[in-house]
């Protein structure tokens, strides 16, 4: 009888490993997420755009765009104000065609949203390098099939650089130049999921150290294949702000940044 129970107890425990449970968890009231890197690009009229939607549950996956904001671009030296129009066609865009970033001049972003005012500090256009060199390597970090690309810069020795690399696909890296200023740098990076006869897009993207140390954070916290038992990832506070609510603050970064671009078709 003893081991009989015994068996029926080891049978509990497998089914009831086989369950899926979700926790109740507490859901904060949504917040407003802002995504706002504005570029300056070389001999390039580049639209500008705004992306704004709502943080969501822990079990939802699904975007909420926000589609009925006001969005504002405050150019503070020159007391000129620049309007963004939602975009109809792509829920939560905001657009603009007018606005080129200068140099050495105060712009502050300003976003009317449920009869609540966010703003961002005064930011100020940030000046980078172009790439040198995009060429296919042949190395390997895990497995036979990543596609190896090395990126090749020449860093101004004159001022302290932070560059934001987009590789596309929602794939960042951030660097600064605390090892390498005024010296051609090389260094690799490497895609698991792109084919031969693919094209990798990278661009490079001006930052200040705040928002180096931003994305250096959103970049930790997201990348894949973390170990799952560490401690739950903490907020990354950006440099927006409720001036309504200050309780209630945004999510997300506004910055400027100059923007070298460079494309390579795979083998």
């Amino acid at each position: 009888m003893k081991t009989l129970f015994s068996i029926l107890l080891i049978g509990l425990i497998v089914l009831s490993c086989e369950e899926v449970v979700e926790l109740d968890l507490n859901t904060a009231p949504p917040r407003l997420a802002i995504d706002a890197r504005l570029t300056k690009s070389q001999n390039e009229l580049t639209v500008q755009y705004i992306k704004l939607s709502l943080t969501r549950g822990f079990y939802n996956t699904q975007t909420t765009p926000v589609s009925n904001a006001n969005v504002q671009l405050l150019d503070l030296t020159n007391t000129t104000t620049y309007n963004f129009e939602h975009d109809n066609a792509n829920p939560g865009d905001y657009f603009n065609l007018d606005f080129t970033p200068n140099l050495n001049t105060d712009y502050k972003l300003q976003i009317s949203y449920n009869n609540q005012i966010y703003e961002s500090s005064v930011e100020q256009l940030i000046p980078t390098v172009p790439i040198d060199q995009l060429v296919q390597g042949d190395g390997t970090l895990f497995d036979e099939d990543e596609k190896e690309v090395l990126v090749t810069i020449t860093d101004n020795g004159n001022r302290d650089d932070y560059y934001i690399f987009d590789f596309g696909y929602n794939l960042f890296l951030a660097t600064k130049d605390e090892f390498y200023q005024g010296n051609t740098f090389t260094f690799s990076y490497f895609y698991d999921e792109l084919e031969a006869g693919d094209t990798a897009e990278i661009s490079v993207y001006g930052a200040d150290e705040a928002y180096f140390n931003f994305m250096t954070a959103i970049i930790e916290q997201t990348e894949e294949n973390g170990d799952p038992f560490e401690t739950t990832p903490a907020t990354v506070r950006g440099n927006l702000f409720n001036t309504t609510d200050p309780d209630h603050y945004p999510m997300g970064y506004f910055s400027i940044g100059e923007t070298y671009s460079s494309s390579l078709l795979l083998e």
